[in-house]
């Protein structure tokens, strides 16, 4: 059943639990002239989730008029196609990311191929990550730092890129409640099945910091995750708080086994990430972006120097 968080704000269960293990919310608010959905789920969450979930607030697809993607990763937009075609609703999406957005061969070249000595989809995973996606769409509406939603209610946009390029975080200011998406990740998340953690997912060190204390700097009463619970106000800024730490303390670890190596790729750092700063299954999307991350960051700082070496 759907749950209000706060007036004219309801969180919608969806399909990604069953899917893949991991929770997953949306969020329906009425704007006044607009109905606007916060992310669009995978591909199947539209019709298995979305549809059902409204149907209890009396509510459909069609009655649908912005959706709104967080981020360009598969279950925040791989939904956009079933809902435009359902309802015609306008996307509003980060301005930063429509190249990934409206672009699966893009987003898998950028994101999952963008250190195949590291990482390499197998075919298998490519196609599951295609059927999540589905087909793309047009972005209507590009959203910028500081922009309200084309909304009665005053939903402001924050840039946050910290999680992706260009992830947003949107404050309702009526509500005060803070949609952080995927940036506020703690130092992971574990499977429902209890078996591993995602690790946190971030593409920029300097980046991801900055947005984390951009949302501290933001009056709130409720922060509110798409992977986790609703915390207030005094949890939110913890947990923004152990993201920042969880940083500090990868950066350290990534300082004392390149002192203790000498030299690391990539790959190297992220599996031992992976292993050895928590149970996260060793390389990964996540921990090979991380590694890249912190690897970069100690290059701009002069603390490192990368070097690339002939294979064939």
């Amino acid at each position: 059943m759907p749950t209000e968080i706060a007036p004219g704000i309801h969180r919608l269960a969806t399909d990604y639990p069953h899917v893949c293990g991991l929770p997953l919310w949306l969020h329906v608010i009425d704007a006044g002239s607009e109905l606007v959905l916060l992310d669009a789920g995978i591909a199947s969450t539209p019709e298995a989730a979305t549809a059902p979930e409204l149907a209890k607030l009396g509510l459909g697809l069609a009655d649908l008029t912005l959706v709104v993607n967080s981020h360009a990763h598969p279950d925040h937009m791989g939904g956009n196609a079933v809902l435009k075609a359902s309802s015609g609703a306008r996307v509003a999406a980060p301005a930063a990311e429509v190249g990934w957005l409206e672009d699966n061969e893009t987003l898998l070249t950028e994101l999952w191929g963008s250190d195949p000595a590291a990482l390499d989809l197998s075919p298998a995973e490519r196609d599951e990550l295609l059927g999540m996606l589905d087909e793309r769409v047009r972005v209507d509406v590009l959203l910028r730092d500081g922009d309200l939603l084309p909304a009665d209610r005053p939903l402001r946009v924050i840039t946050t890129s910290g999680h992706s390029p260009g992830h947003i975080a949107v404050l309702d200011e009526t509500s005060r409640t803070l949609f952080s998406f995927d940036d506020v990740q703690g130092r992971g998340q574990q499977f429902l099945d209890g078996s591993v953690w995602l690790a946190p997912l971030y593409t920029d060190v300097e980046r991801y910091v900055g947005g984390l204390s951009r949302l501290l700097e933001l009056d709130f009463d409720f922060l509110v995750p798409s992977h986790g619970d609703v915390l207030n106000a005094d949890a939110g800024r913890k947990r923004i708080n152990d993201s920042l730490e969880w940083v500090d303390d990868i950066h350290s670890f990534t300082r004392s086994l390149l002192r203790a190596k000498g030299s690391l790729t990539v790959r190297d750092l992220a599996g031992a990430i992976g292993t050895e700063m928590g149970d996260f299954g060793g390389l990964c999307l996540q921990t090979v972006r991380m590694a890249r991350a912190h690897l970069e960051l100690l290059a701009r700082q002069r603390g490192a120097e990368p070097r690339w070496h002939h294979l064939s």
